[in-house]
């Protein structure tokens, strides 16, 4: 893809791809089968670095749903990373553990739930303006 060309389709036509990453494999592959339940094209990873490879190597993904408690590379790390690099995917985390709070002193805006989730309040989180499905705004190589 060149760079700069739009990941997504023109706005309103949806999410391409959303990356799950989370260290709880079973929560992770949970996740990313409820999405596809939903029609919701996802992929799974276990960790941050896994996370930073798949969103390099696979242009459809324009959107994140990470777990923020991870060992070696966090959800805050991952998000951080992805903002610089591509500062249009929309990224929602998640955790057991931390508080919103935490997340407002870390400037974070993009959505958070906390564990447990249902899977329709992440889908939620990834719509825009009151559409009708998923819809970040659309990723572009920088």
């Amino acid at each position: 893809m060149a760079p700069g060309k739009c990941r997504s389709t023109v706005r309103g036509a949806g999410i391409l791809k959303i990356l799950v990453v989370d260290d709880e494999r079973d929560l992770a592959d949970v996740t990313g089968a409820l999405l596809s339940a939903h029609a919701i094209a996802n992929r799974v990873v276990y960790s941050g670095q896994e996370g930073l490879q798949a969103i390099e190597q696979d242009n459809d993904i324009n959107a994140v749903f990470s777990d923020i408690m991870m060992p070696e590379m966090t959800g805050l790390l991952l998000a951080r990373e992805i903002k610089e690099r591509y500062p249009e995917v929309k990224v929602v985390l998640t955790s057991g553990f931390t508080s919103p709070a935490i997340l407002a002193a870390h400037d974070w805006s993009d959505g958070f739930t906390p564990k447990p989730y249902k899977i329709e309040t992440v889908i939620k989180l990834f719509k825009c303006d009151g559409e009708s499905g998923p819809q970040p705004p659309c990723r572009t190589r920088g």
